[in-house]
């Protein structure tokens, strides 16, 4: 007994040393905080089985736990925004908002599907976007007067960017209806060239090169040469013979992997094979994209005029780099753009915020920008390239007929994990320094030094990638010759669709680790790190998934893989994404003074995320069904 008693007083001496707590301190004694039920009225209380103890709902001023110094600064916190303002124009304010909305989101991309496609609609299409547009823009313009007298934001980015966005969706629109119109009006047989120039003295591989193999699936072109086959042309009468050669058109040419010997419409396969074209038939560019037009519609009016032809003529090659300039990049910018305009229209980003607001803004819309990527992927988009998780080869002829980008193509080709590797290193690069500009005083701090090690990790991981990309392409060109049939010595560069390259996977992995690590000034603002961490961890652990998946079962022909994995690091990028924005310092202080939670992020971004998803896949899937229709 005594000896028990003595390892008691030695336990509680040891753990009072190291918790620091002093042996003569004095117990509080303990308080019955219950009321007594003499202070209780029991008939005006309501019956529950439990009263609500958490923060959800109950606005910060309301909170007993708040500081002196911290009830003294949600006192002055000022909610006061464009968007509460009662002085301006607020029915036009409404309409910008809601019409600038529906450019990005529903018109722009829709015009974007239209022009992939050839469709005659997209010019008309595109002329009603930019009718919208201006309309906001206008809208804008006339709030932005009647408050002339509040200017709440002054020297803000977003009316000299609404200008800017003005002057490129005009530039943008009449450089595609001059290309359109040149196109239409083209009697060069330009569209020709995207066909291989095969006779008899030409380098293309015969059909007695390539081992035939059978394949489920259907590429979108195919070309069916017979015994024998001549392309003459006759400049001077814009015509071209075809010798014995049936030819299934479409807009996208590629090279098929192999040739499907059931398909009833091959003509290897099949004796009722398709009409001949005749010798003097008149193929222009027009028969081959569908770009027919009634004599009777405003479009064909248009490229029928003689200027409208005179210019688009002479000015083909600069009107051709503005639109393709501009085409896709156009969709980045609106994104920018209504990201700066909920920014300023929430007086978000003042004096030193602007700092951290970028860095979660920019950080963040990356990941939402890398995940509808790798959404569109996942639906085919990039498939020419070998970028949508399919096989691409380039052949020997194609050296010689489609330029010099072949003959630098490395034998591995250039894969969506290279780009990546790419994009960290150069963003590692650009932001060592730009960590520091938020700290006053100039001197380098513990956590300035924290967060630039994360731009270490960026240049470091970036460099490896690239270097592992080098290592690993006769790895893919390998796996490509070991999964076809296609004769190697026609065989250029070949890619499966993919590089087990984990640098990049790496990099989002340790981002998401390290910042859902990271302790903030606040409990909600903590739990939102840990939020978006965690979702940009699952994403590269679901991308390692597909890398395996892809492994264990190669592709066997052009078409994409579409690994399901490939669903859920979308998600987690876009949803991770949205939610790193919103954890910069302000959106957090605005949660939090109306009483919402992390929670609260958390549920709206995922539906959010889910329904943007939706819509994203709804165009790409109408994009496919339009291109084997060709009937729009």
């Amino acid at each position: 007994m005594k000896l028990s008693n003595s390892i008691l007083i030695i336990f509680v001496v040891c753990a009072s040393s190291v918790l620091g707590v002093p042996m003569d301190m004095e117990m509080p004694e303990q308080t019955n905080t219950a009321s007594s039920k003499e202070d209780i009225d029991y008939s005006s209380l309501v019956p529950v089985a439990h009263e609500m103890k958490h923060q959800h709902g109950v606005p910060i001023l309301e909170l007993d736990s708040l500081t002196p110094a911290e009830r003294l600064y949600w006192e002055s916190y000022n909610t006061t925004t464009y968007f509460t303002m009662t002085q301006g124009d607020r029915s036009a304010l409404y309409y910008h908002a809601f019409t600038i909305a529906m450019v990005f989101v529903v018109l722009y991309p829709i015009a974007l599907v239209l022009n992939n496609v050839s469709s005659n609609w997209f010019i008309p299409f595109l002329t009603f976007y930019n009718l919208v547009l201006v309309s906001s823009l206008f809208s804008l313009g006339l709030f932005s007067s009647s408050v002339s007298d509040f200017d709440l934001y002054t020297h803000n980015a977003y009316r000299p960017m609404s200008y800017i966005l003005l002057v490129l969706s005009l530039t943008h629109y009449v450089s595609a209806v001059l290309l359109k119109a040149f196109k239409w009006i083209n009697q060069d047989y330009s569209s020709l060239d995207d066909y291989p120039v095969m006779n008899d003295d030409s380098n293309f591989i015969p059909l007695d090169d390539i081992d035939l193999e059978r394949a489920s699936s259907q590429s979108p072109t195919l070309y069916e040469p017979s015994t024998s086959f001549k392309i003459s042309t006759d400049a001077s009468r814009h015509k071209v013979k075809f010798d014995n050669f049936t030819m299934t058109a479409g807009d996208n040419h590629t090279y098929k992997d192999s040739l499907d010997l059931n398909d009833p419409n091959n003509s290897l396969s099949s004796s009722n094979s398709p009409p001949q074209r005749s010798s003097d038939e008149l193929p222009t560019a027009r028969t081959f994209s569908h770009q027919t037009l009634d004599e009777n519609t405003l479009l064909y009016k248009v490229f029928s005029n003689k200027t409208v032809q005179a210019v688009a003529t002479k000015f083909h090659l600069l009107t051709s780099i503005v639109f393709n300039v501009l085409n896709y990049p156009m969709f980045g910018y609106l994104f920018i753009y209504i990201v700066t305009g909920i920014v300023v229209g929430n007086l978000l980003g003042k004096a030193n915020h602007v700092f951290n607001l970028l860095a979660h803004f920019i950080k963040g819309g990356v990941f939402v920008m890398i995940g509808l990527l790798s959404l569109a992927r996942y639906c085919g988009c990039l498939q020419k390239n070998g970028l949508a998780w399919n096989k691409a080869i380039v052949f020997k002829n194609q050296i010689s007929s489609k330029g010099w980008w072949f003959r630098y193509y490395p034998h591995g080709m250039i894969t969506m994990e290279g780009y990546e590797s790419f994009l960290i290193f150069f963003y590692g690069s650009t932001n060592v320094f730009l960590e520091h500009l938020a700290s006053p005083g100039g001197a380098w701090s513990a956590k300035d030094l924290q967060h630039v090690s994360i731009a270490f990790m960026y240049i470091g991981s970036g460099l490896c990638g690239l270097i592992t990309e080098y290592i690993l392409s006769e790895w893919r060109f390998n796996q490509v010759l070991r999964n076809t049939r296609i004769n190697p010595s026609a065989i250029h560069a070949g890619s499966p669709g993919y590089s087990p390259n984990p640098f990049p996977v790496f990099t989002i992995f340790w981002t998401g680790i390290l910042m859902s690590s990271h302790e903030q000034a606040s409990k909600v603002s903590t739990m939102i790190h840990v939020q978006w961490g965690y979702l940009l961890a699952y994403g590269s652990f679901f991308r390692l998934l597909t890398f395996l998946l892809l492994m264990l079962v190669p592709n066997k022909n052009l078409n994409p893989a579409r690994p399901f994995t490939e669903l859920i690091t979308s998600f987690c990028l876009i949803a991770g994404g949205a939610i790193f924005m919103q954890s910069n310092d302000e959106v957090v202080q605005a949660l939090e003074y109306r009483g919402l939670t992390s929670m609260f992020t958390l549920n709206v971004n995922v539906g959010i995320v889910a329904i943007i998803m939706g819509w994203e896949m709804l165009l790409l899937i109408w994009k496919l069904r339009l291109q084997k229709s060709n009937q729009i």
